[in-house]
């Protein structure tokens, strides 16, 4: 893994940056750094950047992120901030307080790594932007809130109202992926309702609204992987949440973070009793998806 962080090819490359996000080293924490100015692969440098935000312990690995997540393209900031977030990097809050107050395509992104963060000071310059931001980001606004803890259940109901209205409605793509952000954060720190309304209004969908809920449930599948397979035992029909996931493993590039997937679920195969609920949904899942 070490070497494909040097591989010409952009994958390879990635997929050994991601290694290391999950499979610590402190020792390579110079050379990530060393690749910062002059990785520019729109494939490697997420990868990157969530690596070295998995080192946030590090004070060069918070300078360095830090000042991404005010300069540089937009695309690559929106990685940083996503990372920052995922990792509760505090260190950042001021900047990201900052980004969030802009009008633009990096303040939902913003928004939803304040409230991962989870510091509740933050709920002033959230609870501004209720009041000001525009109509698409409000569903992320109230994801971040409920993140904070605060008021969870009535900011989780405005965002599915969100989402339905955008299903119905042409012309709001920009709400819809807000609404689905939103769940899929709050499904990834562990909202079992949020997974839920994922599937439930995933299943039946049809683009655009299909394509954007596959990729919010690919998220958290990514992300958290044992509670979505506990989700997904629980439904009495668990193949059309299969069949959007697979959709979107088919648009994701996320080749390692897949594999660990796939892994999972093979384990959990094998470690459960023939026969029992647990194999036969694993057994589904390797079938439908195919690997």
């Amino acid at each position: 893994m070490v070497q494909a962080m040097a591989a010409k090819n952009d994958r390879l490359r990635a997929i050994g940056y991601a290694y290391f996000e999950h499979n610590p080293d402190p020792q390579l924490v110079p050379r990530m750094l060393s690749a910062l100015p002059t990785e520019s692969s729109e494939t490697v440098r997420p990868a990157l950047t969530r690596a070295l935000a998995a080192y946030g312990t590090d004070p060069r690995v918070r300078d360095a992120l830090t000042g991404l997540v005010i300069k540089g393209q937009d695309y690559f900031r929106s990685a940083v901030i996503e990372a920052i977030g995922d990792y509760k990097g505090a260190y950042a809050l001021p900047s990201l307080l900052q980004v969030a107050k802009l009008d633009g395509p990096l303040q939902d992104d913003a928004v939803l790594a304040i409230g991962k963060i989870g510091d509740k000071k933050s709920v002033e310059t959230l609870a501004g932007l209720q009041r000001t931001a525009k109509r698409a980001s409000q569903p992320t606004i109230a994801a971040a809130i409920c993140l904070l803890g605060i008021n969870c259940s009535s900011h989780q109901g405005y965002i599915e109202q969100a989402l339905k209205f955008s299903m119905e409605t042409d012309g709001y793509r920009d709400l819809l992926r807000s609404s689905t952000a939103g769940l899929a954060a709050l499904g990834v720190v562990g909202n079992t309702e949020a997974i839920t309304q994922l599937m439930d209004y995933g299943g039946p969908s049809h683009d655009p609204a299909r394509a954007a809920i596959a990729l919010a449930l690919g998220a958290v599948a990514l992300r958290n992987t044992p509670l979505f397979l506990k989700v997904l035992q629980a439904r009495t029909d668990p193949k059309p949440a299969i069949l959007l996931l697979g959709e979107a493993f088919d648009m994701l590039e996320e080749d390692l973070d897949e594999e660990r997937f796939y892994v999972t679920v093979r384990r959990g195969y094998w470690a459960a009793p023939e026969n029992s609920p647990a194999r036969k949904l694993a057994e589904t899942l390797i079938q439908t998806l195919d690997f």
